[in-house]
């Protein structure tokens, strides 16, 4: 394994030799033509429990591929991930209750209902104890600033409400595993001290954070910077201390 930093921290994500492959498709002269994309190339990567990383790279180059191996989402043709030891694809209700995964290009809310509702929705879906989940909920809607949003309607927030929303339903269950797909993006500038406290706190409890985003304030949290470019890992530096949390989740 390569990787900053992961020697004497055990390791929440692994990737090793991992070669990630799509099919694409484009139309020429009326037909068809499909192709295979290599997104990741002998991917070898290693995440600490409790760390903070955040990935920066050009479009393209293999960011998004990267953290949906982790969610099983993409299974590698060649090498292996493993994600708290296990296979991420793994059929295990409660093993994917520690990953979760929150991407500008979709959407866990339900748009014609209050937001109130998609809080409830995770709620059931993720078999959460009343209890905890009012407490968390209370807390998310505290710190994000939800509360005048929680009777409307996702469909009618702002870009930058909808990311705090969307943020929120991401970290309501208490997962292990923290995946931002440039979810942070949207963000209006003002609501992000207050976002990357909160990730810090969940790091030092033993969240890992892996998040994308092309804007560098967004990843001053960070205790490494990862670099991808052509599925590769071009860069990889630690810039603040190790990573201190403690387990989460078993």
């Amino acid at each position: 394994m390569t990787g900053v930093g992961t020697s004497h921290m055990e390791c929440s994500v692994e990737f090793d030799h991992v070669c990630i492959e799509y099919e694409s498709w484009r139309y020429e002269r009326m037909r068809r033509v499909t192709q295979r994309i290599r997104a990741l190339e002998d991917l070898n990567l290693s995440f600490s429990q409790g760390e903070i990383v955040g990935v920066k790279g050009p479009n393209g180059s293999g960011k998004s591929s990267m953290l949906r191996a982790m969610c099983g989402v993409h299974a590698p043709v060649n090498g292996n991930v493993l994600v708290f030891g296990k296979p991420p694809s793994l059929f295990d209700p409660k093993f994917k209750r520690r990953i979760a995964y929150s991407s500008s290009r979709r959407t866990s809310l339900l748009p014609d209902l209050p937001l109130i509702d998609s809080f409830i929705l995770r709620r059931e879906l993720f078999a959460m104890p009343r209890s905890d989940w009012e407490g968390r909920t209370h807390s998310l809607v505290e710190r994000l600033s939800l509360g005048a949003l929680t009777n409307r309607p996702p469909r009618e927030f702002s870009q930058g409400q909808r990311a705090r929303a969307e943020l929120a339903i991401a970290l309501l269950h208490g997962p292990s595993l923290i995946l931002l797909d440039e979810t942070t993006e949207a963000l209006d500038l003002q609501y992000l001290p207050g976002l990357l406290a909160l990730l810090d706190e969940l790091s030092a409890d033993g969240a890992t954070v892996c998040m994308i985003s092309h804007r560098p304030d967004d990843l001053e949290c960070a205790h490494r910077i990862v670099t991808i470019d052509g599925g590769r890992v071009v860069g990889d530096e630690r810039v603040r201390g190790e990573a201190t949390g403690e387990a989460t989740g078993t």
